[in-house]
């Protein structure tokens, strides 16, 4: 009896060896893992490092439910949309992978070493995912979230009228990079000719404009400093764009402004969204309403019945 018990285990065990050895050979066979082998082979060519990286790379394919080329083919369709959730959904997905890894008790060296693998496994396939360093041994450091004497400190190390307006106008309103880019002085001219302290914004929301219009607002410190700015333009077109940079020039100077404050770490254009998301629900309004201001999609039932008049929302 045990010696049949023992030859089962044995068994067991040497399937168990031959089917991983099946799924690290087929792993191999995708077009985007040879792409981060080769990249391998030219950097290192260790062997210890190839399969590290092919054993973090199989655990989170295995976390994301999708196979490598599935997580490629995906971002690459991810980065052309103008919802900022959707374009950092790999972003998003890797931060939650790491968190996870950490909760299961995973080292955190280990756990950086994962997330490392998947970042490069993301840029050797020419879709560099948008990321700050990765995260330090030390857990102390971890990026914080971004408070009233960040955003203060951020304003007043403007030195271009442009990006104080562009600070407070995302901070006021919790648009996307991508939304506050694309709005064009013709959306607020006919405000700020009348004199307005509040500008009320009436966008459509996502590439293919499937989501509809929404409401949102500046408030009166960004309508001033969006006024102070557009002084500095000349012969503006209602075609013209408020903000006419890309996102990578303003990922630059939160940078720049960054250092020049004294802030240990870098607030992204996310960060100032998600500020405004903080200070809205802590003052109390409703979550459904916030939402509604950042441009997410509150669903056929919800959009109906619950979006107040403008001149409702302005009073709040």
């Amino acid at each position: 009896m045990l010696l049949q018990r023992a030859r089962s285990a044995m068994i067991f065990l040497l399937v168990g060896v031959v089917l991983e050895a099946a799924v690290q050979r087929s792993i191999e066979d995708y077009k985007s893992v040879r792409r981060l082998l080769t990249k391998l082979s030219k950097k290192s060519g260790s062997p210890n490092t190839r399969r590290a990286y092919l054993r973090w790379l199989r655990k989170f394919c295995e976390y994301a439910s999708m196979n490598p080329d599935e997580l490629i083919e995906e971002r690459r369709e991810d980065v052309k949309s103008d919802d900022d959730d959707v374009r950092h959904r790999a972003e998003d997905r890797l931060d939650a992978w790491f968190s996870e890894l950490e909760r299961n008790g995973l080292k955190r060296n280990s756990c950086i070493q994962a997330y490392n693998a998947i970042r490069s496994f993301y840029k050797v396939n020419h879709y560099k995912l948008e990321m700050d360093d990765a995260p330090s041994s030390w857990t102390e450091k971890v990026k914080p979230g971004l408070t009233r004497d960040d955003l203060r400190s951020l304003v007043e190390a403007c030195s271009k009228s442009m990006h104080r307006a562009y600070i407070l106008c995302q901070v006021q309103s919790g648009l996307g990079v991508s939304d506050l880019l694309n709005i064009k002085y013709g959306d607020v001219a006919s405000q700020l000719k009348k004199g307005k302290d509040h500008i009320h914004l009436r966008l459509l929301r996502g590439k293919e404009k499937q989501i509809g219009h929404f409401d949102t607002f500046f408030g009166r410190m960004a309508t001033q400093a969006l006024k102070e700015y557009l002084a500095t333009r000349k012969n503006l077109k209602p075609s013209d764009r408020l903000f006419p940079i890309t996102d990578r020039a303003v990922r630059k100077f939160l940078r720049t402004l960054s250092f020049r404050a004294g802030l240990e770490w870098t607030p992204s254009s996310h960060d100032l969204r998600k500020f405004f998301n903080t200070q809205m629900k802590l003052a109390g309004l409703n979550e459904t309403l916030v939402e509604y201001w950042m441009g997410h999609s509150l669903g056929k039932v919800r959009g109906a019945y619950f979006v107040p008049p403008v001149e409702e929302q302005l009073r709040l």
